[in-house]
């Protein structure tokens, strides 16, 4: 079984790799321009998607040697205009370009010199020298002397010792050593706060981060821990697009990274840690959306499924044993008449029938829980929202269980007339035996194919289903996401879908093993 599932598993990752593709192309087509990211908001989908790197190979990588001496280079540019964007960059990346900068002042010309000691004028005073340059004669070889006295400093390794004491406590040494690295320590920080530590020891890491960006960048005690995810969320979208520049890449990194700082690359990475970025509709996580969503739409869906099958499979045998029959003619017909109804209608329907003000009260029409019940013990709390779920889950099955039923019925008729049943009827057995025994699970693969195509048609019939009875899963969102035009919600939607699609035939094909071991995967059909 284990061997089936991972040849099986491997065997979808054309698939997935295909449904990656499409998403991709469609995602890149409604996205704006290419922009520069360092002027982009930290939730703008077109920083969370990279949309400033190349799609599928990048043969320029960035990295704080190449950005920095890019910067040189636009230094010595004759346009007044590219030096001052020149310098402002220089300025703003302040310790991470200093290592590659420092080295090549001496040599540069005069009027080159002269900006970049301009640029470095701003950062001298963050990293603790602007007295010392202030006063110094010859700013040259005062830079000089700061490189020789502190460019040892500039080492990842003790950045990770530095950043690691102030994890652990307060450390007011730690906190100036990194103040002097300025910049040069982001990718330690950065990394260090999306590491399980404590709150306090996010607080500090976060306001050193602020203060070396000059950004407000403080987590509150008094935020919820929804609010603090989101907070750390967004500023992990932010360095997750500009830390290039900030790192300095070994020459296997850089290799790496033709691949790696693309579009389609970073797009994998969000696909497969289900990071799609901040809803534009209310500045959410939306991998914090999908945790609390998520949830409640599978247990909708998985619901609905086993009662359409569990409904569906009952009917469709007995109308293929009783074919030509009264009971067969009036299910084909009520079939057709559910499989055609829409679900807003057969929700409508069923409010009026069994809500608490309808003709048969039977459950409530609101929400997935009623309020107070969290103080009741857990078979309780099972109880009611089993409760509230059943009408939903009763309106979202209607349709699959028609199909099915008739897909029941056509794989029956197949099979009950063969020799085998004959045979099995020979020996003794009466014909419910001769069913149940042999030919139930010959006709079930018609219904078992058609569980990975039910998936896609369950999560979007919930966008309809859980905005008419207030249930806060995928569809309800959706549906807000559709009138807000939120672009990372759809996205997602439409991702987790195309996984829980391929999931659906993945198990599919393990129940063929059950129902037929001729057609395993893997096994040799028709033995």
């Amino acid at each position: 079984m284990i061997r089936a599932v991972s040849r099986r598993m491997f065997g979808t990752l054309p698939t997935l790799v295909g449904i990656s593709l499409a998403t991709f192309v469609i995602l890149n087509l409604s996205l704006p321009p290419s922009s520069d990211p360092r002027n982009l908001s930290v939730a703008d989908p077109a920083l969370i998607y990279s949309a400033h790197l190349p799609l599928f190979l990048n043969l320029y990588v960035e990295d704080a040697r190449t950005a920095s001496a890019a910067a040189l280079s636009r230094l010595s540019s004759d346009s007044d205009a590219e030096a001052q964007l020149a310098i402002g960059d220089i300025r703003d990346m302040g310790g991470a370009w200093l290592p590659h900068l420092l080295p090549a002042l001496a040599t540069l010309e005069e009027p080159t010199k002269h900006r970049l000691l301009q640029a470095l004028e701003p950062v001298a005073s963050r990293i603790a020298q602007g007295i010392g340059l202030a006063s110094a004669a010859d700013k040259v070889a005062f830079w000089t002397r700061y490189q020789a006295t502190y460019g040892s400093d500039y080492q990842q390794v003790r950045v990770a010792r530095l950043v690691q004491r102030l994890v652990r406590r307060v450390d007011s040494l730690a906190t100036e050593e990194l103040r002097r690295l300025d910049t040069y320590a982001l990718p330690q920080l950065f990394e260090a706060l999306s590491e399980d530590i404590d709150g306090e020891a996010q607080d500090r890491l976060a306001a050193l981060i602020g203060t070396l960006l000059g950004k407000d960048m403080r987590l509150s005690p008094r935020q919820s821990a929804a609010q603090r995810l989101d907070e750390l969320s967004r500023w992990d979208h932010w360095w997750q697009v500009r830390r290039e520049r900030y790192r300095t890449l070994s020459t296997v990194e850089r290799g790496f990274s033709t691949l790696t700082q693309t579009r389609y690359f970073c797009w994998l990475t969000h696909l497969a840690t289900l990071d799609f970025g901040m809803s534009e509709r209310d500045g959410i996580s939306i991998r914090s959306k999908l945790a609390s969503r998520l949830p409640v739409t599978l247990a909708l869906s998985g619901l609905a499924l086993l009662l359409a099958y569990g409904l569906a499979v009952p009917l469709g045998i007995v109308a293929a044993v009783r074919r030509g029959s009264a009971f067969d003619r009036l299910s084909l017909a009520g079939s057709l008449v559910l499989y055609a109804i829409p679900a807003f209608w057969t929700a409508i329907l069923l409010l009026y029938l069994f809500s608490d003000s309808g003709l048969l009260p039977m459950a409530p029409t609101y929400g997935t829980s009623t309020p107070g019940s969290e103080a009741l013990g857990s078979a309780a709390r099972l109880k009611d929202f089993a409760h509230h779920l059943f009408l939903p889950v009763l309106c979202l099955a209607v349709v699959p269980m028609a199909a099915l039923a008739r897909y029941q019925r056509a794989g029956m008729l197949q099979v009950i007339d063969r020799d085998f049943m004959r045979t099995a009827r020979a020996k003794g057995l009466s014909p419910t035996q001769a069913i149940l025994r042999h030919g139930l699970r010959n006709s079930l693969i018609p219904v078992v194919t058609l569980l990975g195509v039910e998936i896609p048609y369950l999560v979007s019939g919930s966008v309809v289903v859980e905005r008419i009875f207030g249930i806060a899963g995928m569809g309800l969102e959706t549906f807000e996401a559709v009138r807000a035009f939120d672009r990372p919600w759809l996205i997602a939607v439409v991702s987790v879908t195309a996984l829980l699609t391929l999931l659906g035939d993945v198990i599919a094909d393990l129940l063929y093993a059950q129902v037929d071991p001729r057609i395993a995967p893997g096994g040799r059909s028709g033995q």
